[in-house]
């Protein structure tokens, strides 16, 4: 899922990428706070706000936040219709765009040695941790997720198995199996198969007890006798 597909459905929070290539997509920081303000109005209850509202709350003369409008929709991050309502004529935002121009900017940068089946394999990662977890994963956990497979280089049998522990452990959340993923980054882990190398390892060091059943204890008495 794009972040402008997660704006379309209702359920995006501003992600980190936003922030993290600020400069590559807002003007200003001035033009970026002004944003917000539509963003804000796209996204909750909070009803329309006029340039003149949105300069007395951030301090700054109303030709200033009409400048910020007009360089936002210049550089493609906010977009404006009129409509008539009521015999008025009110002015329609929308600050979608941003994420568009995101979705694009990291389709750019992706690297050129990600594999061809790298979405798919994503896709398949997330349906299963929402699957395990019971749930529908948020964006915030979607791009960590994605994040933690293309940055970090870990792989998705690895990741799916740090799930498993953690839900086998009772403790189905993503903070827990990333602390899993790092721990076996620290003992050199990078695969499957030496995640159950390590756990035969343990168990063979620290066998299970087992309870002796009473027939097997009346026998052993026999043999004291």
């Amino acid at each position: 899922m794009t972040y402008f597909d997660a704006f379309k459905s209702g359920n995006l929070v501003l992600p980190s990428a936003l922030l993290l290539h600020f400069k590559e997509l807002f003007p200003s920081s001035e033009d970026f706070l002004v944003w917000q303000f539509f963003y804000l109005q796209n996204t909750t209850a909070l009803g329309d706000v006029s340039p003149s509202q949105i300069a007395e709350i951030i301090g700054k003369e109303v030709a200033d936040v009409n400048q910020s409008i007009s360089n936002l929709t210049e550089n493609g991050l906010l977009q404006y219709r009129t409509i008539e309502l009521n015999g008025e004529i009110e002015l329609i935002f929308d600050a979608s765009l941003a994420f568009e121009r995101l979705d694009s900017l990291l389709d750019t940068q992706a690297p050129a040695t990600t594999a061809p089946n790298s979405k798919n394999q994503l896709k398949d990662l997330v349906e299963t941790f929402q699957q395990e977890l019971g749930r529908l994963l948020t964006p915030f956990e979607i791009e960590d997720l994605s994040k933690t497979v293309k940055e970090d280089g870990i792989k998705a049998d690895l990741i799916k198995e740090a799930l498993r522990e953690a839900v086998f452990n009772g403790k189905p959340n993503w903070k827990y199996i990333q602390a899993i993923l790092r721990n076996w980054r620290h003992e050199g882990i990078q695969s499957v198969a030496q995640v159950e190398a390590k756990r035969a390892e343990r168990e063979a060091n620290n066998p299970k007890q087992v309870q002796a059943s009473a027939d097997f204890l009346d026998a052993m008495n026999l043999w004291q006798d």
